[in-house]
């Protein structure tokens, strides 16, 4: 039942008013079919937008079941429309990107029916309106007649029950109009039917009741109708809404529609995102690189074991006795005996400056193998005898400076050819002080020559420190001769087994060993010649003499040093494996460097480039949301009627942002993947063109940065990637979301 009493509409057009409807007092009551007819401009279509709830008397009242509707706020007309009021428009009025079993269902979803309930009733309303082998078309796939019964299946989705048609009969033929009366009058029989219409002829065939306006008034009505009504208070409730899946459904099928555009603004989003992506790759190489080295100079950590020399004592069987505590990785044996290429066989040329360093065998353990990333070209580690690896440092001082060869140029002008390394020396003494003049074969010790008188001190015991062959005699055990300078010869007086001895690496014993260079690495970690086992082993232990006075802390009479990487990343577990150790008898020194400060301020200037770069690529992703907020806006313009479509079939301003906030976040979805597939091709892509063409320059000021792989990709970064473009893409849609909602439904339908 619906009421109007003393109803006007006045339109204000500057200021002037125009009065589209005059003291219009009405009765309408279920199972009638009542047709407005007049001419163009009477106030039909007015009146049928009043009765609706898509537009509001400017004066007079109007009762819906006995609620006056005067006092109706917004979500009671929302309730209203959706679940009382079915529309049927003159212009058919359909989404025409949805198809039309989509269309017919969407005025019921909006009252919260799920997917699959809404989609049955829509296919059993479709067939009863002789559609049922046209349901997934789009409704530019149809004709004007089949338009206009899919506008009166959407109409009877909710079974309201009021039917509003608007000129239904307009654009079609008389032959179609025909059809579509007869469907309306056969299943909206225990409905109230009110059909505005120009064509007089049509209205009486099918009408039980005519109602004629003239200039905003009603003129005569052939069945006047009038009740009184008591008015109900109570708030009509309604707290089903649109479903978010089913926005997403909506705002896909539009997308669809659109695909191009949509790649298009989903591709720029995206082009901050791809860039904010790469850099975070490059700076993640970095901070792995740094975070490896520290790991395995600290975390790891990595230690040098000394034990004194015994002849008698096996290398394998002093490594074997570390290993049986079970704490090693990996465990390097080291002898402490230098070794010095002396000569390039190959070139059949000694070296003007011989180059000197301890060796080391090669590893053999997955943990230490995967620190020489940095093997130069196609060098390798020793694998057999007589081959040898050195330090990019020491390779460069194997060829004239004046070269300025490139790493990679550097390995091919050497790669392969054989070197003289003795490991035998003489030795020297840790202090010059200690040298004293010999004067007729006796030995007299400078600080206790009278420099004045030229002759030896006062009771000064010659006999004390023996003679020349005596003197020579004892320390022929580290030199074959004397120590000569400048300033005449030099032998050394003192007690012997005090003084602090060096190998003198200019001066080599024996016949040395030929090997073959098979490698060249830039490690940090590993600057010694890495030799093949049976070198090291070969090699005749050499004592060394330390003063205790100068150096206590490393008080080795002689011995061999080993390099092992404890088996623990706990700091009480590594304390208690280092005092077991030195509790039988070994010497533990840990190898921690400079790594850990320089590591912390390379990673924090890291941070800070990377921040200072992702600043300037961020302007892209906000040039991407203001790229998006325009074409959103541009939407709404587009897409007016379909907004009022949507609030005329009870869709409130939350389900109509809900759409749009829908459809953003489908944009953000596929510029997030869109960005992580760009961004996995292109590494991939520069990470090869680096590799094969900025090799050197990587391995050079990024030692610590594999080059296969100088941009890593941080995966979990990737999921951050795609939730930060939907982020993005909603916020951007908000301001327009809210725009569209706030559109009256009868503004937005009169916006074609």
């Amino acid at each position: 039942m619906i009421k109007l009493h003393e109803v006007h509409k006045v339109y204000a057009q500057g200021k002037i008013g125009f009065h589209a409807l005059k003291d219009i007092s009405l009765f309408f009551e279920k199972g009638e079919i009542v047709s407005i007819f007049g001419p163009s401009g009477c106030g039909k279509t007015t009146l049928l937008n009043i009765i609706g709830g898509l537009d509001t008397p400017t004066t007079g009242e109007m009762v819906i079941d006995n609620k006056l509707t005067t006092n109706f706020i917004e979500k009671e007309w929302d309730y209203f429309r959706n679940h009382r009021i079915g529309f049927i428009f003159q212009s058919y009025n359909l989404i025409e990107h949805l198809p039309i079993v989509e269309n017919v269902a969407l005025s019921i979803k909006l009252s919260g029916e799920s997917h699959k309930v809404s989609k049955q009733k829509a296919i059993e309303l479709l067939k009863k309106v002789g559609l049922e082998n046209h349901l997934h078309k789009l409704p530019g796939q149809l004709s004007g007649g089949e338009r206009q019964r899919v506008s009166i299946a959407r109409a009877l989705i909710n079974d309201p029950d009021v039917i509003l048609a608007d000129e239904p009969t307009g654009a079609l033929d008389q032959k179609t109009g025909n059809e579509v009366m007869d469907l309306i009058k056969s299943i909206c029989a225990d409905k109230l039917v009110i059909i505005v219409t120009h064509n007089k002829k049509l209205a009486k065939k099918y009408s039980t009741r005519m109602i004629e306006l003239k200039d905003g008034k009603v003129i005569s009505d052939t069945s006047p109708k009038d009740k009184k009504v008591d008015i109900i208070l109570d708030r009509q409730k309604n707290k089903k809404k649109l479903k978010f899946r089913e926005a997403l459904r909506f705002s896909f099928y539009n997308i669809k529609g659109k695909i191009w555009r949509t790649l298009f603004v989903a591709l720029g989003l995206s082009v901050g995102v791809v860039g904010l992506i790469l850099i975070d790759s490059f700076f993640n190489s970095i901070r792995i690189g740094l975070e490896q080295e520290n790991a395995i100079l600290v975390n790891n950590p990595d230690v040098y074991i000394y034990d004194e020399y015994d002849p008698s004592f096996d290398p394998i069987d002093y490594i074997d006795t570390i290993d049986d505590y079970g704490y090693f990785r990996e465990v390097l044996y080291t002898p402490r005996n230098a070794f010095s290429i002396q000569r390039n066989e190959t070139l059949n040329t000694d070296l003007l400056y011989p180059i000197s360093n301890r060796g080391i065998e090669a590893p053999t353990s997955r943990s230490i193998l995967d620190t020489f990333t940095k093997m130069i070209g196609n060098s390798k580690l020793p694998s057999g005898d007589n081959e040898i690896a050195i330090h990019v440092d020491y390779a460069e001082q194997l060829v004239s400076s004046s070269l300025n060869l490139t790493k990679s140029e550097l390995w091919d002008e050497i790669k392969g050819n054989q070197y003289l390394i003795y490991n035998e020396f003489e030795y020297y003494p840790e202090e010059y002080s200690m040298y004293v003049k010999f004067d007729n074969e006796t030995c007299i010790k400078t600080e206790e020559w009278d420099i004045e008188n030229g002759t030896p001190p006062i009771n000064y015991d010659a006999t004390k420190l023996g003679t020349i062959t005596q003197n020579m005699a004892l320390l022929s055990e580290y030199r074959s001769t004397p120590i000569v300078s400048s300033n005449g010869g030099y032998i050394f007086c003192e007690e012997y087994d005090t003084l602090g001895w060096y190998q003198d690496l200019s001066s080599p014993k024996g016949t040395g060993v030929v090997v073959t260079l098979v490698g060249i690495y830039d490690n940090d970690l590993f600057t010694q010649f890495i030799l093949s086992d049976n070198i090291i082993l070969a090699a005749p232990y050499q004592k060394e003499y330390i003063n205790p006075e100068d150096e206590p802390d490393s008080v080795i009479s002689s011995g061999v040093r080993v390099r092992a990487f404890i088996n623990t990343d706990d700091i009480e577990n590594k304390a208690k494996i280092i005092t077991r150790l030195e509790s039988d008898g070994y010497i533990v020194l840990e190898n921690e460097g400079d790594f850990g400060l320089l590591g912390t301020i390379t990673t924090v200037f890291m941070y800070i480039i990377q921040f200072i770069f992702s600043s300037i690529v961020s302007i892209a992703i906000i040039t991407g949301g203001l790229m998006l907020l325009l074409i959103l806006f541009i939407s709404i313009i587009e897409r007016k009627r379909e907004i009022g479509l949507v609030r005329a079939m009870g869709g409130t301003r939350g389900d109509v942002r809900l759409i749009y906030s829908s459809e953003t976040t489908i944009i953000g979805l596929i510029s997030g993947f869109m960005s992580v597939i760009i961004s996995i091709v292109l590494i991939a892509i520069l990470n090869i063109y680096i590799y094969n063409n900025y090799l050197e320059t990587v391995v050079q000021y990024l030692p610590f940065v594999d080059p296969k792989e100088v941009l890593t990709i941080n995966f979990s970064k990737l999921v951050y990637a795609i939730i930060g473009s939907v982020a993005i893409a909603f916020i951007s849609g908000l301001i327009p979301a809210v725009n569209a909602s706030r559109k009256k439904p009868i503004e937005a339908l009169r916006n074609e």
